[in-house]
């Protein structure tokens, strides 16, 4: 990697030292989560930032929540291509195992309720919005996203449980089964 690194141009590299110092620790919990081993965690963020510096450009920093969302993206596909490797199941081997297991029928059900679900969410005020969004998608702990929204720990605990009964309840009423 380190040679990879000295390739990049100055403003690069400074850019991607930036994008580590901030999100490096994160990324690696939320790998090391996925994998549950810390040197495979640790290959995963490598690997992640090496996939991150040929995106460099199209990258704007400036827009925070999509940086972080991208960052997490990325850890996420290199954890998961890890634990695709050490069992040693083909990638599309993998895919054609769920494909043959599930009828269309089912596949566009789940697809309703999962848009359905996002829409919900995005209609949801902000304040259980923004917790569930980093608890849930970014892979946040309470800890560090209330640490984001400045609130208490525990305020943003209980406003995570609130939003998923939310939409567990909404999501019923609609008539998906949960």
């Amino acid at each position: 990697m380190f040679l990879f690194i000295e390739s990049l141009g100055d403003d690069d590299r400074q850019r991607l030292t930036r994008l580590y110092e901030k999100y490096s620790g994160r990324m690696f919990s939320a790998a090391r989560k996925i994998l549950g081993d810390d040197p495979e965690a640790e290959d995963a963020v490598q690997n992640a930032f090496i996939s991150v510096s040929k995106k460099l450009g199209k990258l704007n920093e400036l827009d925070e929540d999509a940086t972080c969302g991208y960052m997490f993206t990325v850890v996420k596909n290199e954890a998961y291509m890890i634990l695709r490797k050490r069992r040693e199941i083909p990638a599309d081997e993998e895919i054609a195992e769920i494909s043959d297991c599930c009828d269309i029928q089912i596949e566009t059900e789940l697809r309703d309720e999962y848009e359905y679900a996002v829409k919900l969410i995005m209609d949801m005020d902000d304040t259980y919005r923004g917790p569930l969004y980093l608890c849930v998608v970014m892979g946040y702990t309470p800890r560090e996203a209330s640490s984001i929204l400045k609130r208490s720990e525990a305020t943003v605990r209980v406003q995570v449980s609130r939003a998923k009964q939310m939409i567990a309840e909404k999501l019923k009423e609609a008539g998906y089964e949960s």
